[in-house]
């Protein structure tokens, strides 16, 4: 396998305040995320895999309920997936982010779910986070809290899954996953060679902290990691620039091959040569 492209668009996120602009807040968040694909696209060439930030589409916003989240989140596969599959076709390119998900097989539960679209336009990989569902934004339901249930109906695969595709095994984990290292290993376990990580990270004094166990999942599990921050929340009761960014491509050998240098709208690049993480594996 060629190495390839990939690219982290740490992006500006319009939040969804007053309901009724739902439609309209989605819409221009999705297409400011693919302007930001096309501009990559077309300095580089050859980019096969896209990511963008936790709650990249929808934004963060609090206090709120889980009825009033449901009532903005999406369903995956959805509109919103159909239509970075459009984008992904356009491309040739994988495309990976995160959305708040409603299931009717779930009624009333909300999951942190994290996708990979392939090129082809399809859903291959949906993540539901493990860790950290009951924090500060709001209690959405991890694969855990109704594990009995969860593994009935989709089986324990389901709970750590990982993609198999032409540009080698792909897993997501999200944000809170990363200081749980049974999290990252049991995606390495499986398979799984590119650890992609929307998160959305405020300044808080365990930054530093999370960048040196960003480095030692890769280095631990000789898997690249790919983690994309938030660059801004745009238009809600949180600071625009109260994100750190430091979007990054680190590789197998934990060590950091791109990074952006702080916060705000921004896009890191990296390269990846599947052959050689497989031959250090070896």
């Amino acid at each position: 396998m060629k190495p390839y492209s990939v690219a982290l668009i740490q992006q500006q996120t319009r939040v969804i305040v007053d309901p009724k602009q739902r439609d309209e807040i989605i819409h221009a968040n999705l297409e400011r995320i693919f302007e930001l694909i096309d501009w990559t696209v077309l300095r580089l060439g050859n980019v096969k895999l896209v990511t963008f930030s936790e709650y990249g589409i929808i934004g963060q916003y609090r206090p709120r309920s889980v009825e009033e989240w449901l009532s903005l989140a999406e369903t995956i596969p959805g509109e919103v997936t159909e239509r970075i599959g459009k984008k992904a076709r356009e491309r040739s390119c994988h495309i990976a982010g995160n959305l708040y998900e409603r299931d009717d097989d779930w009624p009333g539960r909300l999951f942190n779910t994290s996708f990979i679209v392939s090129p082809e336009g399809k859903v291959v990989l949906k993540y539901r986070k493990n860790n950290g569902p009951n924090n500060l934004n709001t209690t959405y339901t991890g694969p855990g809290d109704i594990y009995s249930e969860y593994v009935k109906k989709y089986g324990e695969d389901s709970m750590f899954p990982v993609a198999e595709t032409e540009i080698g095994r792909l897993a997501c984990l999200s944000c809170t996953d990363l200081v749980f290292p049974e999290m990252a290993r049991c995606l390495a376990l499986r398979g799984a060679e590119i650890l992609i990580h929307p998160t959305a990270e405020p300044y808080a004094p365990e930054g530093e902290a999370w960048d040196i166990l960003r480095r030692a999942r890769a280095y631990e599990n000789l898997c690249y990691f790919l983690s994309v921050n938030a660059g801004a929340f745009v238009g809600s009761n949180r600071p625009t620039s109260g994100y750190r960014g430091l979007s990054q491509v680190i590789d197998y050998m934990g060590r950091v091959q791109s990074v952006v240098s702080g916060s705000g709208e921004a896009v890191v690049t990296g390269t990846l040569d599947l052959n050689g993480l497989r031959w250090e594996r070896t």
